[in-house]
């Protein structure tokens, strides 16, 4: 069996294999520290909450979807970011989807998951592809455009539910790809040849 080169990892890889570190360690935090950091409507000026809660997870299929859904997509797109451009999508996104949490979903109290900031990151590659005239960037766009509308229109998965032992949270989902969008505009405009963005 092969063992992988970690030597041939670029700094940014590094970086992403730290952050699914943190997203593991965060998730083995005991409860009385996790309450302090989740997504909680009633606690607005709490404003670490906004970034933090998009870090937790409900239980370890949750958090085992997730990041088996971030390598998925850093697959598909890494090459477009820096260290730097990642921080700021990640900041910038779960921030948002938090905004849009209490400004439109009174009915959600408490939000733990990637989940919605992955819809974010997925639209804002989908949006770079198609700038790289790479076309399976309007299948992967019109792809979760449509899963959000489905799950807006039929209503959350309950087997899903069941499984991370908590509501699918599908407004999130719709507001990550809204924020995917917005941010995608940014990406795009500032967006370099993507050869130029190959991590040493």
């Amino acid at each position: 069996m092969m063992l992988m080169n970690f030597r041939a990892f670029s700094s940014f890889q590094y970086a992403m294999l730290a952050f699914a570190l943190l997203l593991i360690l965060l998730h083995l935090l005991p409860d009385s520290i996790r309450s302090v950091l989740e997504y909680h409507r009633s606690q607005p000026a709490q404003i670490w909450r906004a970034l933090t809660g998009h870090l937790l997870h409900s239980n370890h299929w949750h958090l085992v979807m997730n990041l088996g859904a971030l390598l998925l997509m850093l697959m598909l797109h890494q090459l477009y970011y820096q260290l730097s451009s990642f921080a700021l999508l990640l900041l910038s996104g779960c921030i948002g989807i938090s905004v849009l949490l209490y400004l439109f979903s009174p009915d959600i109290q408490i939000y733990l998951g990637l989940s919605g900031w992955l819809h974010c990151f997925i639209t804002v590659g989908a949006l770079l592809d198609i700038k790289h005239k790479i076309h399976s960037g309007w299948l992967i766009l019109l792809g979760v455009i449509a899963k959000v509308g489905y799950e807006q229109w039929q209503g959350p998965d309950q087997e899903l539910a069941a499984l991370i032992d908590a509501n699918v949270a599908i407004d999130a989902h719709f507001y990550g790809v809204i924020c995917g969008l917005l941010l995608g505009l940014l990406f795009v405009i500032s967006a370099k040849p993507a050869e130029s963005q190959v991590q040493h």
